[in-house]
């Protein structure tokens, strides 16, 4: 009986890995990996993201042709249960992919708007009783900028890609801004297709969850992020910290996470919301359709002490299958636990050399796993966003003074030498700065360096 498959495009993430697992371990599904890129193939063979090997049965190139062309061949080849988005990036390209299969999980169209913020938006203002939006406009010129500013809405604003990620490439302005300044920050992002948005003043949290068929959504985690200046940067996420179920910010941003991602009218889909609480309630920054980023898809199962697990949910929607055991959210053992990512921040860039304080931290009793280990050979840059953060680790802590303790610990311990230098030094002065502020069929075995076999397209 030829076995069925999960497609991972471009699996250049540990998240994909992580499917593959999950898939294979509760339901007897293979996966199949197609790049688009072969470079991404080189790096996926580079890591050891696959805990099951055996699990993935073939690799294709698709490099020379569309997804949708590469969907015949596909289909010819495999059984196909799912195309499954492991990250961000591969939201798109894989409800695509899905469309053409004649397996997408929800409405591709609705999911395309999740990759597309000020289509988003705009939609979500659209619908009748729908939740609170800002004023969003989409831009690409000094022009267009001052255009939106005349009709009075932007007395303070923010400028990003329009499919941006990761907080990168964000700008702040007002009134005040000159054109020099917009100017600069326009030819920063080579003339990419921007979102001006009403800027929010308030408290930035993140929510987790996950929709089903019928659309009924299940809230899984809340964070609250806390930011600091530095490199330039005034929003500089410096850590991500859960909030209490029964504390009352919970359940406000929950409840409008559930609005939003109910009227954008998502199904069988994980999704991480980003959002501003102020004087006049929660406010849509952006969300994803996807797993949540900087360890928090991990940190479920680990709060709600096994009960949930973010990646079994998903792909048990993702696949349209029965689920093996209850997810059902274990809120005694959540409120029990309070979990904290902290993100390192670089001033400078070089290349790390050796690293100082690691086992320390490992050995603290509070130490939860590391979302990203510095390491060896690593070459690190100023941090300006997320995706720049030379490290991030997860704890676990009684308060949030007890996680504030922690941090500071792990921040004095924790560094480097790079480029003759030492870091450990700098790693101290950041914290004073924070003070302040597979089976073989006709497939290439995973392990092997072999060039992934071209799909007929």
């Amino acid at each position: 009986m030829t076995r069925s498959v999960v497609v991972l495009l471009d699996p250049d993430h540990p998240y994909a890995g992580r499917f593959s697992e999950v898939c294979d371990r509760l339901w007897g599904v293979g996966t199949v990996c197609v790049y688009t890129d072969t470079s991404r193939w080189e790096r996926a063979h580079a890591a050891t993201w696959f805990a099951r090997p055996r699990a993935v049965l073939a690799h294709y190139s698709a490099e020379s042709g569309s997804l949708a062309s590469a969907a015949e061949d596909l289909r010819r080849r495999h059984d196909v249960l799912a195309v499954i988005p492991h990250n961000e990036l591969r939201v798109e390209p894989a409800v695509t992919l899905a469309e053409a299969l004649g397996i997408a999980w929800a409405d591709p169209n609705d999911v395309r708007r999740f990759r597309d913020k000020s289509a988003l938006k705009q939609h979500l203002r659209s619908v009748p009783g729908g939740p609170r939006i800002n004023a969003t406009t989409a831009v690409r010129t000094l022009v267009d900028v001052r255009a939106a500013q005349s009709e009075g809405r932007y007395e303070r604003f923010v400028l990003k890609p329009n499919d941006g990620m990761n907080n990168s490439q964000i700008g702040f302005f007002s009134s005040l801004s000159s054109d020099t300044e917009i100017d600069t920050y326009l030819a920063g992002v080579g003339g990419r297709l921007l979102v001006m948005e009403e800027f929010l003043d308030g408290d930035e949290y993140c929510v987790n969850g996950q929709v089903d068929d019928l659309g009924h959504v299940t809230i899984v985690s809340v964070y609250r992020t806390h930011h600091i200046a530095a490199n330039g940067r005034t929003n500089l996420a410096a850590s991500f910290e859960s909030v209490r179920h029964d504390s009352p910010i919970f359940a406000s941003t929950a409840t409008y996470a559930a609005s939003v991602v109910t009227a954008a009218g998502l199904r069988r889909s994980p999704f991480h919301m980003e959002l501003i609480v102020d004087d006049a309630g929660p406010c849509l920054i952006e969300v994803g359709a996807r797993l949540p980023g900087a360890g928090q898809a991990h940190d479920v199962a680990t709060a709600h002490a096994g009960s949930v697990d973010a990646f079994e949910l998903a792909a048990q929607h993702y696949l349209g299958l029965r689920a093996m055991h209850s997810q059902t959210p274990n809120w005694e053992a959540y409120d029990s636990l309070r979990l904290r990512t902290i993100c390192g921040i670089s001033d400078r860039t070089e290349r790390i050399a050796s690293v100082q304080g690691m086992e320390h931290v490992e050995a603290m009793p509070e130490f939860v796993r590391w979302v990203t280990r510095p390491s060896i050979g690593y070459r690190v840059r100023p941090t300006i966003d997320l995706a720049s953060s030379p490290w991030l680790v997860t704890v676990s802590g009684s308060s949030h003074e007890h996680l504030d303790e922690i941090e500071g610990r792990i921040r004095h311990v924790l560094g480097w030498n790079g480029s003759g230098a030492t870091r450990t030094g700098r790693v101290r002065q950041g914290y004073a700065l924070l003070a302040k502020a597979g089976a073989r069929a006709q497939s290439i075995p995973h392990m092997v360096r072999t060039r992934p076999a071209s799909l007929a397209v």
